[in-house]
């Protein structure tokens, strides 16, 4: 999001291929063979209309704290955030020293204990991924990455995860565990819509496992387990007593 807002910015110095031929049109007043005139509409000015959009973007990135915050707190999380920012970037192959046998080892730990992922396991996985030179990622490194995956990069995505999982989670689905919930919600999140979705194979399993269709009037009377032989001497003996 962050290279995003670096090349709007960059259009003040470097303008786009359709500014540039914006800018020759109105010299020769003619775009692609049709004549132009000067019309009553205002004139907009497109450094402040890039500098209004790049700070509309930065408001929507991840905010270190609430806008009535401390000094000292902001100055605090604003430290932390860097700190994160830091950390996940020695995962980039393209920031790595290979002078540095150990480099990024530290920022790795810092970052599992942040993300409360097992720490020995993502250095190991760490290492290996060093040594194939990025091109390889091992199994043990998998859940730092996922983890790092999940953070939100803007505070409108953060809202709607949140919104996502109040309607997943409600008082009728209470009793969802954390696994069920956590794949309900990123399918929500990142899945495909609901209408290239096929429900056959699942409608089918779940037949198949002696359970009736929604729209079923009937269903199988109970059987009762007969009780086993081995415990007859035990009921006859109750049942004299």
């Amino acid at each position: 999001m962050t290279t995003y807002v670096k090349r709007i910015e960059s259009l003040n110095r470097y303008p786009g291929q359709h500014a540039v031929d914006a800018s020759q049109a109105e010299e020769v007043m003619e775009f692609k063979g049709e004549e132009l005139r000067v019309g009553r509409s205002p004139i907009i000015d497109s450094a402040q209309f890039i500098r209004a959009v790049e700070d509309n973007m930065k408001e929507r990135l991840f905010t270190t704290t609430a806008n009535r915050a401390q000094v000292s707190v902001a100055a605090n999380r604003k430290e932390a955030y860097n700190s994160l920012i830091n950390q996940m970037a020695v995962l980039n192959p393209d920031n790595w020293d290979h002078d540095n046998p150990r480099f990024g080892d530290n920022e790795v730990r810092a970052l599992c204990d942040v993300l409360h992922v097992n720490q020995q396991e993502a250095h190991l996985g760490f290492t290996e991924y060093k040594a194939s030179g990025g091109r390889n990622i091992p199994n043990k490194m998998k859940k730092l990455l996922m983890a790092v995956d999940t953070l939100s990069p803007s505070n409108a995505d953060c809202e709607r995860g949140f919104s996502t999982m109040n309607n997943i989670i409600t008082e009728y689905r209470s009793k969802l565990t954390t696994t069920n919930a956590a794949n309900l919600l990123f399918i929500s999140s990142v899945g495909p819509p609901c209408r290239q979705w096929d429900p056959l194979p699942y409608v089918k399993t779940w037949l198949g496992k002696g359970r009736r269709a929604a729209h079923s009037t009937s269903c199988m009377a109970r059987r009762y387990t007969e009780e086993e032989s081995y415990f007859s001497p035990l009921w006859k003996m109750w049942k004299s007593v």
